[in-house]
């Protein structure tokens, strides 16, 4: 009976063993920032060791590259892609075994974007954890042109320089003593080409019956980033255009007037 109890002992003991050896609670990595914002993003790698681990290092990997290290007591190292981005002073806590835990990069540009990978390990363990992070930057340009024909009206939406890839549509707002909302156009033509710096140049072209257009329609296009939280909406007044008397020559000949452009950016 003492052998049983001594057996179970063991085997309890082992399996505590390994549960407390060092283990990642936490990664943060912003899931999209701004590309070159000028300020400083900050990303943190949270780990949990026992009090007699030994030969500790942290590493951090972008796409499988190594771009970070610190082995104490020797001071942190920055390589690659962020050679030099990297505020090698920076602490993320007063504990001399976690202290330069984190990477506070300066600027982030798209070339940093992509899967970081925080890599722990002591001379007995190891651990790691990933997240992505897409460094997106918004359209230099956006604008709404018009075409008119007999019965229907093609407006086109056209966004530059925009990365990641982007999703657009158009829209008719309609209000009443009823409703409020959005009646989505029908897409009748999409492109995407992708300029030589990696960013890409988009628009679409969507169609209404002139019958449906009253003076004053109002035409939106937003464009979204996936993955980033970012909307930009561009809006446009619809009205036929007066000749000569103040007649109106039909609804053939029609111009939209800039009512508004704003940003919504937010992070999810």
């Amino acid at each position: 009976m003492p052998l049983t109890v001594f057996a179970w002992f063991f085997i309890t003991f082992e399996v505590w063993v390994q549960v407390t050896g060092i283990q990642i609670n936490y990664i943060k990595v912003p899931m999209a920032v701004k590309n070159d914002s000028k300020s400083a993003i900050v990303l943190d790698c949270d780990y949990s060791l026992r009090p007699d681990d030994t030969y500790l290092v942290v590493k951090w990997y972008l796409n499988d590259d190594l771009v970070y290290q610190w082995t104490p007591p020797q001071a942190p190292q920055s390589f690659g892609p962020l050679k030099n981005k990297v505020d090698l002073k920076y602490r993320a806590s007063g504990d001399q075994n976690s202290m330069y835990r984190a990477m506070k990069i300066f600027n982030p540009t798209t070339e940093i974007a992509g899967e970081y990978k925080c890599f722990v390990s002591t001379f007995t363990d190891e651990d790691f954890s990933m997240k992505n992070m897409i460094v997106f930057v918004p359209e230099s340009a956006m604008e709404i042109t018009q075409t008119s024909y007999d019965h229907s009206v093609n407006f086109t939406c056209a966004a530059t320089e925009v990365y990641p890839t982007p999703k657009l549509f158009m829209y008719k707002d309609f209000r009443d003593d009823h409703h409020n909302g959005k009646n989505r156009l029908q897409t009748v033509h999409w492109d995407i080409s992708k300029t030589n710096g990696g960013r890409y140049n988009v628009y679409i072209v969507a169609t209404e019956r002139t019958a449906n257009l009253k003076p004053g329609t109002l035409i939106g296009c937003e464009l979204r980033i996936p993955g980033t939280g970012y909307v930009k909406i561009k809006s446009h007044l619809f009205y036929p255009v007066a000749f000569g008397n103040g007649g109106y020559p039909g609804l053939r000949h029609q111009i939209l007037l800039s009512l508004f452009s704003f940003v919504s950016f937010f992070v999810l």
